[in-house]
């Protein structure tokens, strides 16, 4: 269980403010994170967009059981707040079946400070945390872990279009395969919302975020 909470850790990636939105808007995005066809947790994404400020609060909680015993929990909660498409501000707590990460970021000309579980580093002001939400990181090369505050390299594969069958309609949407700390899928609509996640853990188990 210990792989599968490593995977499933990195949580859903980004940020940039879609051009066709609102100034001002609010929205949720909710998903259940399943494994193997069972539901294991939800992912609930919350932004905000007020003028060139963005804020954004990613909730994930889940547990994994094995004979009707919890085998693994995660409780995560991650806040960012971007302005003109730059992070100005991060912070992070995660429980990682009792493995517990504090993560904060904030400005330090040029760049941004990063101090994860007591240990300060810099960064480039142009990161972005591998929270999925916004397709802007795929655009990058390297991207911060939200969890535990360590900065890795990745590529990103286009695989296309394709239709997707959501909450019972069906939706077109872009499929990318990322590549790096962790490997796995994404799709976003032609909005650039993202609709659906998918990673395949050391185990064998199919991990899927599904819009509800």
């Amino acid at each position: 269980m210990r792989v599968i909470a490593a995977i499933i850790g990195l949580s859903l990636f980004g940020t940039h403010v879609q051009a066709s939105l609102a100034q001002n808007s609010t929205e949720t995005i909710r998903f259940a994170i399943m494994r193997d066809g069972t539901k294991i947790g939800t992912h609930d994404i919350a932004i905000n967009r007020t003028g060139p400020e963005t804020s954004v609060t990613l909730t994930t909680d889940l547990k994994v059981k094995v004979l009707f015993v919890t085998a693994y929990r995660l409780e995560q909660t991650t806040s960012e707040r971007w302005v003109n498409g730059l992070l100005v501000g991060l912070s992070s707590e995660t429980d990682n079946n009792g493995t517990r990460h504090k993560v904060a970021v904030t400005p330090k000309p040029p760049g941004l400070e990063i101090e994860a579980d007591g240990t300060t580093s810099r960064v480039d002001k142009n990161i972005v945390p591998g929270t999925l939400w916004n397709p802007a990181f795929l655009k990058r090369s390297v991207m911060l872990d939200a969890q535990d505050g360590k900065v890795f390299p990745f590529t990103v594969v286009n695989g296309g279009p394709e239709e997707l069958t959501l909450k019972g309609q069906p939706v077109k949407a872009n499929r990318y395969t990322i590549k790096g700390r962790y490997t796995q899928d994404v799709w976003y609509d032609e909005k650039g919302k993202l609709v659906r996640a998918q990673l395949i853990a050391t185990d064998g188990s199919i991990i899927l975020y599904e819009l509800i």
